[in-house]
């Protein structure tokens, strides 16, 4: 750091005091410490050093930041708003922390709202644009400028997204990276700013500005300064105990499986709950009674069911209109099958009614029509599954298909 001669990560009096003794010939300085303490950037370290080091000790007493600033502390970013006298820190892991701050000398004092906890830290202004603050517990943090506006946390967009134009955003914070379909990788920062985002490719001059719109609580749609438009989809895939969550969706397809031992033996309280309450007005309401004809399947009478059919129709047919074992929605203990599991069913005044209004308790139909090759299933009117009641509007009202929605795919890997 400019300035810090005596190398605690701080410019103060001591500094002055070091340089000082060096210009009267009491000691002399390392090559690290020359750099330091030439403060004017002349190459020499003379008397002309000793003003600008003074500008430097009294232009860090009682003044505080404001705006948006970056830190980084060991490597590890952080993203600290400055208001007057308040603020709020975005630590790494994408968590938000109000806190109060003053100043006493040149030292900056922030006590945190929700643990109430008080940090200390010398400041040293290195620059208009830039700080560092030496805290107590002797680690040093380097700050940059990155708006004079502070930014809305809540409307940052960290996670994963993948975009309906084949790249992939994966952002961490205020900062991330682009990859973009060729595979090329760009780095970034952002700054949220009420229904636009500016973000920071590379250089920190260079700007794109787009417009954001909340399309349901997985997509966005973003529109860039050029006017064109892209989708984004976020999209956290987990694997717990063998078993794929994307969003925390509990996923059973073509392409993420379960476990053989995966066994709730049963559909799941809140999907019979909620099939219960959906039969109960169906007859109320139109005269119509609906029956489970195939609920919870385990993955032994899956695999049974399967070979069974393989054996009758074939595989390239089998897999058309069953899951082989372990793929089955079936095993999720969400997924059930309605009065008739043939496409008998289709057409029906039933089948018409839970089209209709089966998404009201929070279930979708899992494989509509005209969407097989996405799915990787014919049409099964009879079959739905049950995702809880916002979610399965959001899926409802985008008109997708639940792999479409979560930009996810449904094929066998052989």
């Amino acid at each position: 750091m400019n300035g810090d001669i005596n190398r605690d990560d701080r410019v103060s009096v001591s500094d002055m005091v070091v340089l000082k003794n060096y210009l009267r010939g009491r000691y002399g300085l390392n090559r690290t410490q020359m750099i330091a303490a030439d403060t004017n950037h002349d190459g020499n370290v003379d008397a002309m050093d000793v003003p600008i080091l003074q500008d430097m000790i009294i232009g860090s007493r009682g003044k505080l930041p404001m705006g948006t600033w970056i830190g980084d502390r060991s490597g590890a970013k952080r993203y600290f708003c400055f208001g007057s006298g308040t603020g709020y820190a975005v630590l790494p892991d994408g968590t938000v922390h109000d806190f109060s701050i003053s100043s006493d000398d040149d030292m900056v004092i922030m006590k945190f709202k929700d643990t109430g906890a008080e940090m200390t830290a010398f400041i040293t202004w290195t620059g208009e644009d830039s700080y560092t603050l030496k805290w107590e517990d002797g680690t040093a943090e380097t700050f940059r400028a990155f708006s004079e506006f502070c930014f809305d946390p809540k409307n940052m967009i960290s996670g994963n997204w993948v975009t309906d134009r084949g790249r992939t955003f994966t952002i961490d914070g205020l900062s991330g990276k682009l990859t973009g379909k060729d595979g090329d990788i760009s780095r970034f920062e952002y700054l949220p700013d009420g229904d636009g985002i500016t973000f920071r490719f590379g250089r920190t001059d260079d700007n794109t500005q787009c417009q954001v719109k909340k399309i349901d609580s997985m997509h966005l749609l973003m529109t860039w300064a050029d006017g064109t438009s892209e989708r984004f989809t976020r999209r956290e895939i987990e694997v717990r105990n063998g078993i794929t969550y994307v969003n925390g969706i509990l996923i059973a397809n073509k392409t993420y499986s379960l476990p053989s031992d995966y066994a709730p033996n049963g559909i799941l309280p809140d999907a019979q709950a909620a099939f219960n309450a959906m039969a109960a007005d169906a007859y109320n309401t139109a005269g119509i009674r609906l029956s489970i004809v195939s609920g919870y399947r385990s993955y032994s009478y899956q695999n049974q069911l399967y070979n069974n059919y393989v054996a009758r129709d074939g595989k390239a047919a089998a897999d058309t209109y069953s899951a082989r074992a372990g793929h089955s929605e079936h095993q999720t203990g969400l997924a059930m099958d309605i009065n008739d599991a043939s496409s008998r069913f289709n057409g029906t005044k039933e089948a018409n009614w839970i089209a209709a209004n089966c998404v009201k308790y929070g279930f979708i139909i899992r494989y509509p029509q005209g969407k097989e090759d996405i799915t990787g299933y014919q049409y099964e009117s009879w079959h739905v599954r049950y995702l809880g009641k916002e979610l399965a509007k959001e899926v409802s009202d985008s008109g997708l298909t639940l792999e479409e929605f979560l930009c996810i795919d449904s094929k066998y890997k052989s």
